[in-house]
C-alpha cells in the first residue's frame, strides 16, 4: 500500500494525458458546471437541473467503465461499486426533488457530489490513470500492444 501511495504521489513517470482521460476530464468539468447551475438556478428549474446532473454523472461513469474494461483495470469492480453507490444516492434524492425538496437536491448535487468527485479523482481515478499509462507504455517503457484505441463517449 505504501508503495502504491508513493507511486501516486510521484506523477513524473506519467506521460501526456491519454485522449480517454481528456474525455473524462471534460465530462467532469461538465458535471461541475451542472452542479454550479443546480446551486444557483431558480427553484422551478431545480428538478430539470438535478436530472441533467444525474445524466452527466451517468455518462461520466459509463465512459470510465468502458475505459476500465478496455484496459482490463484490476480494481474495476471496486471502482464500479463506488459509482453504483453514488448513482443510487443521486437517484434516491431525485424522488425527493421531484416532490419539491429542492434544497435536498441542491445540497446533494451541488455540494456533496462535488466533494465526492474531488476525492474520487485524487484517489481511484488517479490509480486508473497510472494503470492506463502503464498499459500504454508497457513494463519496459514501450507501448503495450492492443491498448491504443480511443474510447468513445456514451
Amino acid at each position: 500500500m505504501v508503495i502504491l501511495l508513493a507511486l501516486l504521489a510521484d506523477t513524473s513517470h506519467v506521460t501526456a494525458m491519454p485522449p480517454e482521460l481528456t474525455q473524462i476530464s471534460q465530462l467532469q468539468e461538465s458535471l461541475r458546471q451542472q452542479a454550479d447551475w443546480l446551486k444557483t438556478c431558480p427553484e422551478e428549474c431545480v428538478p430539470d437541473a438535478y436530472h441533467g446532473l444525474m445524466r452527466c454523472a451517468e455518462q461520466l461513469f459509463q465512459l470510465e467503465q468502458a475505459l476500465m474494461e478496455a484496459y482490463d483495470f484490476p480494481s474495476r469492480r471496486t471502482h464500479l461499486e463506488l459509482h453504483a453507490r453514488v448513482l443510487r444516492g443521486l437517484h434516491c434524492v431525485h424522488g425527493a426533488v421531484l416532490n419539491g425538496e429542492c434544497s435536498q437536491g441542491r445540497h446533494t448535487g451541488g455540494s456533496l457530489l462535488l466533494d465526492w468527485l474531488a476525492l474520487h479523482q485524487d484517489t481511484v481515478d488517479a490509480v486508473l490513470a497510472v494503470w492506463i499509462d502503464y498499459c500504454k507504455q508497457g513494463p519496459g517503457g514501450s507501448s503495450a500492444p492492443g491498448q491504443q484505441g480511443q474510447i468513445k463517449a456514451p
